[in-house]
Order: structure tokens, then C-alpha cells, then sequence
């Protein structure tokens, strides 16, 4: 239950420049990713369901996703910034709210994970790719499903609990711990499912990708210029799937790169016995870059998608139309040039 008559709020304007700058800047991610998500989320809902591609169920589960960090995980930190760090939402919610953090960020994980497959199924084995959304569908439940399973240790190590006897300010923290190794297996294990394995996963997909693509780029720009005569035309990537490959890439970069160097100076201020102690400045602006990656989802599907003056596809077809136009031309001169050699 929300306590929030006992715990009155200091006046923004007595508010030191460090919380407001903080508080400002939250506001701002959170109207962002909240506007942004909630965009991607009907437009990408409005699309008929036979008509909407695999990759776009994918972008808009994350969508869900990134929207409830912003409810709950975004909202919980502005009420910490706003009352001092003070817990007033009580022990349930202080379980619950935890919870859902792990859900979303485990599920954000996941389904790129997913996504990431899928792409190199299109790309690398287009023959074996899944055709149907269900199978995706069922790809993505088992995604949701997992994060929920894997959260649930949340419940059991995170609740309300004092600062100290002699006060009355409560804090949701992690006081489940009987023992100090059981907090560094339980959050080594958290980084590695959450951004290890998945981020070693995906690299090698990738590379794999990027190899069939310059492969593949390398055999129509021989088939343009006539250098080789070749059969090999099925494999050949369109650029729709290179393009969808560009936004995954970019999706799964921004994860990794806002995420992990929260991870890495939690990991190491959890195996410093805590020695090691991050300032107050630095953990407002890992969280900061966390939030950040919830607020750039959206705006990166919009940029991929917007509608090019030209279609790539069309002005390669006209470039190689033009060049073998070129080449017969040039070989009709070269014919006249040697008839009227042979009757000079």
C-alpha cells in the first residue's frame, strides 16, 4: 500500500540540482519511451495479421516490453529519486515491481535471441526458414514464459526492510541472502543468461550472416558486369533481408552496449567483498543508460522504415539493364568499325 501522507514530498524547489537534473531527465526517457512504444505497438497492431511479417511480431513484443519498464521499472525509480530513496510502496509491491524487472529485461534477452535466429535462418538456410507467424508465435510465448520462470528467485530475495533499527525509512532491497556467495552465484548467473551466452549467441549469427551477405554481394556484382556467367541467382539476398538484418543488428548493439556496463560494475562490486563502491553519480547514469535503450527501440524501427526516394532494388535492376545495353552498343560499333575496315 502506498504510504504517501506520512511521507511528504519536499517542494521541487527546494530540490537539490543533482535531483532535479535526475528526476528531469527520467521524465523525459519515460515520455519518450512511453510515446515512442505506444506508436510502435498500434501501428504495428493495425496491420492485419496474415499481413504482418515475422520480424515485425518480433519488434512488437519488444515494443510490450520496453512499455513495461516504463510502467513499472521507470516509475519505481522516480519514486525512489523523488522521496529520498525512501520505499513507500510497500512489500508487495516492492516483490512484485523487482519481479517484472527481471520478466521484461530476461524477455528483452530472449526474443532477441529469437530474432536474431530467425534472421539467420532467413539469410543462411532460406529453405528451412519458418514460413507461418504461429510458429513464431509459440516461439515468443516460450520466450515470455522463460523470463517468467527465471524471475521468480525475485520474490523470495527482494523486500521491504529497514535502513537501520533506529529508523523509520524503509528501502526495497535484496535481504533474501543467507549468505554473501549466494548473492554472487545468483547474480553471475543473472549476467550470463541475460548477457553473455545470448551476446556470444548472437555474434556468431551474425558473422555468419555478414559472410553469406558479402558472399552474396560479391556474385551479383560479377553477374552485373558480366564477369562470370553463373546459375547461382537463388543465392542472392534481397535487400528487404539485408535491410531487416541492418535493424535487428541495431536493435541487439544498442541492448548490449546500454546494458553492459551496468553488469560489469555491479559484477565487480559484488566480488569486491564491498570494497568496491560505486559512487551515487555513476549508478544514476548506468540506470540512465539502461532506461535509454527502452526510448531508442522505437525510434530505430522508424528510421528503417521510412520510404526511400529510390528503391535499392530498382536502381540495381537499371544499372544492370544500362550496362548490358552498354555492351551491346559497344559491340555493334565494334562490328561496323570491322566492316568498314573489311571494304576499305
Amino acid at each position: 500500500m502506498i504510504d504517501v501522507l506520512s511521507h511528504p514530498i519536499m517542494p521541487y524547489r527546494q530540490w537539490p540540482m543533482d535531483k532535479f537534473i535526475r528526476i528531469s531527465i527520467l521524465v523525459m526517457i519515460m515520455f519518450i519511451t512511453l510515446v515512442g512504444n505506444i506508436y510502435i505497438i498500434f501501428k504495428l497492431s493495425y496491420h492485419r495479421q496474415r499481413h504482418r511479417t515475422r520480424l515485425q511480431i518480433f519488434i512488437l513484443n519488444l515494443a510490450i516490453g520496453d512499455l513495461a519498464i516504463c510502467y513499472c521499472t521507470m516509475t519505481s525509480e522516480l519514486f525512489l529519486l523523488i522521496y529520498d530513496q525512501q520505499w513507500i510502496l510497500g512489500n508487495v509491491a516492492c516483490k512484485l515491481i523487482l519481479y517484472i524487472q527481471v520478466v521484461t529485461l530476461a524477455s528483452t534477452t530472449f526474443i532477441n535471441v529469437a530474432m536474431t535466429y530467425d534472421r539467420y535462418e532467413a539469410i543462411c538456410c532460406p529453405f528451412r526458414a519458418c514460413q507461418s507467424s504461429a510458429r513464431i508465435c509459440f516461439v515468443i510465448a516460450l520466450c515470455w514464459l522463460g523470463s517468467c520462470i527465471v524471475a521468480v528467485p525475485q520474490l523470495f530475495i527482494f523486500k521491504r526492510s529497514l535502513y537501520n533499527e533506529s529508523s523509520n525509512r524503509y528501502r526495497c532491497a535484496s535481504t533474501g541472502y543467507t549468505a554473501e556467495w549466494q548473492r554472487r552465484v545468483y547474480f553471475t548467473t543473472f549476467a550470463t543468461y541475460v548477457l553473455i551466452l545470448p551476446a556470444l549467441c548472437m555474434t556468431v549469427w551474425y558473422i555468419k550472416i555478414i559472410r553469406i551477405i558479402s558472399a552474396s554481394k560479391k556474385i551479383w556484382e560479377q553477374k552485373v558486369y558480366n564477369k562470370t556467367a553463373t546459375s547461382s541467382s537463388a543465392l542472392l539476398t534481397s535487400p528487404t533481408k539485408v535491410k531487416t538484418v541492418k535493424l535487428a543488428l541495431t536493435i541487439i548493439v544498442v541492448f548490449v552496449v546500454c546494458w553492459t556496463p551496468y553488469m560489469c560494475i555491479t559484477l565487480i562490486e559484488i566480488y569486491f567483498n564491498g570494497s568496491f563502491h560505486k559512487p551515487m553519480w555513476l549508478d544514476g547514469v548506468l540506470q540512465t543508460i539502461c532506461f535509454i535503450q527502452s526510448g531508442l527501440n522505437p525510434f530505430i524501427y522508424i528510421a528503417f522504415n521510412q520510404r526511400r526516394a529510390y528503391n535499392p532494388a530498382l536502381i540495381r535492376a537499371a544499372a544492370s539493364t544500362f550496362s548490358q545495353a552498354s555492351d551491346r552498343i559497344t559491340r555493334r560499333q565494334q562490328r561496323a568499325q570491322d566492316g568498314s575496315k573489311l571494304f576499305s
